[in-house]
């Protein structure tokens, strides 16, 4: 093993000990240097997860030293060469971290995140233009078996019959559980049409048309047996359901709570300024 190697182990393991933080005046060693800027041990500390073997440790380490010193070479050359004053962007940058940090406390103070069925309903009542399907979406079940397999004959039956209904899935599923199949049955979901496809390989040209002439689906290729039913659908452009819905409004609300948060506050906190005498204008 190479010096430079069992130092970096050895430093490694010392990350992955449990000690009692240094105090302000305490020395941490180097542990990289370029030009005048030092890496210390314990600029390290915590970098390295709970649970880690040593090796594991030992590359986390190395790779972020590493890349210490590929950014520190960089910032050398830089400085020497670069001679943009960036005080006014670092500036800008400290007020929006600043505004932002204060902003989020008074949000996790303030903001309401409970959200009713109701609400969300209501919301997805006035907004059903926002709601569109980009894709289409079906409610659907599916499974595969061997081509041969001699249950195939009392699938087709089940898939297609007029009455399906809610113990036919269960039947389906009983079936495939018994025999190894391999299927969805969670009759309830909206699935991307896609996913159907994926599973089950057909070809729709129109999805408009194929989905509404197609409530069962059953064919074999050279080795598998594919079947679906069809339970509902929702074609592209066409208003997606509520329960695909709920949680995106959830978010929504939140986000306009948070807003109606912050507009109050900027307008509250203009106020106690201009009744003070803070706020100056003078452009004319």
């Amino acid at each position: 093993m190479s010096l430079t190697r069992f130092v970096s182990k050895l430093l490694a393991a010392t990350l992955l000990m449990t000690a009692c933080s240094q105090s302000a005046g305490d020395y941490s060693p180097v542990v990289a240097s370029v030009y005048n800027r030092e890496l210390h041990q314990s600029d390290l500390e915590g970098l390295v997860p709970d649970g880690l073997s040593p090796d594991d440790s030992l590359t986390v380490v190395e790779n972020y030293v590493e890349q210490w010193i590929r950014q520190a070479v960089i910032l050398a050359k830089a400085e020497k060469n670069v001679k943009n004053d960036f005080s006014h962007e670092l500036q800008e940058y400290k007020n929006s971290l600043l505004a932002y940090a204060y902003e989020r406390q008074i949000i996790d103070q303030l903001l309401d995140t409970v959200v009713t069925n109701a609400q969300i309903e209501e919301y997805y009542a006035e907004h059903k233009g926002e709601f569109n399907l980009k894709s289409s979406i079906v409610k659907a079940v599916y499974l595969t078996a061997p081509a041969k397999a001699p249950a195939v004959a009392k699938i087709k039956r089940i898939v297609g019959r007029d009455d399906f209904s809610e113990s036919d899935v269960m039947e389906l599923e009983k079936l495939a559980s018994a025999n190894g199949f391999s299927g969805y049955y969670d009759a309830s979901s909206w699935i991307p049409f896609v996913t159907l496809q994926t599973a089950i390989p057909f070809t729709a040209y129109n999805e408009q048309r194929f989905l509404s002439q197609h409530r069962s689906i059953a064919f074999s290729d050279d080795s598998l047996f594919y079947a679906a039913r069809i339970l509902d659908y929702r074609v592209t452009d066409e208003l997606s359901p509520l329960e695909v819905q709920r949680d995106n409004i959830r978010v929504i609300i939140l986000n306009l709570r948070k807003i109606d948060i912050l507009n109050k506050l900027q307008a509250d906190l203009l106020k106690e300024a201009e009744d003070d005498g803070a706020v100056k204008r003078t452009l004319q």
